[in-house]
């Protein structure tokens, strides 16, 4: 029992700890990596206040002590607002999902996405073993995207597809900001919205920052009211950077709340995200069951608001 309670001890220790550094993400964006795990450090702490459970008054202090940060960074995800669709309204399932390069069961992977019956399709990481199933996905969406070699990213839509492109472009046609992939499809209520998907590296590269500053500034030279935006962002929502990016990407509201989706097994980080403009309202949110990716598929279905 003198082993156990000292176990208890320093996992409770541990997790406070930890917790407080994911939280000082807020002012030093280097342990912002950490904040992904904040569920987890307030696991750790509770378990270690079970384990130590013999020395109440203080371990009881220290465990609330080391939930604050957790309540601090999870709660406003749970309590933020996010527009309902109006009823009766017309409305779009879109599937968000990372097949990943080494996925092991590509056929498996296509046809639960087939199975799900979406009506626009955004994949990342499609330039590894999940290629020779595009044509499968092509033969029930019929129209898809181009992306030049080395983007390993794809958009298939049930509805035609107007334009797309790797850049986005201003009235004249000129191509600015960073690369990601963009589709105008033409809705069933015969107007038009636009799609976008993209790929984020980890949080712990200065390269994602960058990328998600330069995507940010870019969305602002369009059209935001039609747009959805979704992807692999490798961000959790109690991060100070996606909270950062709720801001930047306004008036887009992430439909996506704490969608758990990565790993496959036993999901425990909510890194792949929905956004979608004024012009929408969530009907659901949603985690599909695992495939061969070691993501699994967010599927979001919204209406015109």
């Amino acid at each position: 029992m003198r082993l156990v309670r000292a176990l208890g001890t320093l996992l409770l220790g541990g997790g406070i700890v930890a917790a407080w550094a994911a939280l000082a993400g807020m002012a030093v964006p280097a342990l912002d990596a950490l904040a992904s795990f904040l569920p987890i450090f307030g696991l750790v702490t509770l378990f270690g206040l079970l384990l130590a459970w013999r020395w109440l008054g203080w371990t009881i202090a220290a465990a609330l002590l080391g939930l604050v940060p957790v309540a601090i960074g999870v709660v406003p995800e749970l309590m933020r607002a996010i527009p309902v669709a109006r009823a009766g309204m017309p409305q779009v399932r879109v599937l968000s999902h990372n097949v990943w390069v080494r996925n092991d069961d590509p056929a498996e992977t296509a046809q639960a996405i087939l199975d799900a019956k979406p009506d626009v399709v955004m994949l990342q990481e499609v330039d590894g073993s999940f290629r020779p199933m595009l044509a499968a996905l092509g033969q029930q969406l019929h129209h898809s995207t181009k992306c030049p070699p080395g983007c390993g990213l794809v958009i298939f839509s049930r509805w035609p597809i107007e334009d797309s492109d790797y850049f986005l472009k201003d009235p004249q046609g000129r191509k600015f900001g960073p690369p990601l992939l963009w589709a105008r499809i033409a809705g069933p209520d015969g107007r038009p919205f636009t799609v976008v998907t993209l790929h984020y590296p980890r949080p712990t590269s200065r390269d994602q920052a960058l990328r998600r500053r330069a995507v940010a500034q870019a969305l602002i030279r369009i059209n935001r009211d039609p747009l959805i935006v979704a992807g692999d962002m490798n961000l959790t929502p109690w991060a100070a950077a996606m909270r950062e990016q709720d801001r930047s990407f306004a008036p887009l509201t992430r439909m996506t709340r704490a969608v758990l989706s990565w790993p496959r097994t036993v999901p425990v980080l909510p890194i792949d995200q929905l956004y979608a403009g004024p012009d929408w309202g969530l009907v659901s949110a949603r985690q599909l069951p695992p495939t061969g990716s070691d993501h699994r598929p967010v599927l979001v279905t919204l209406g015109r608001r």
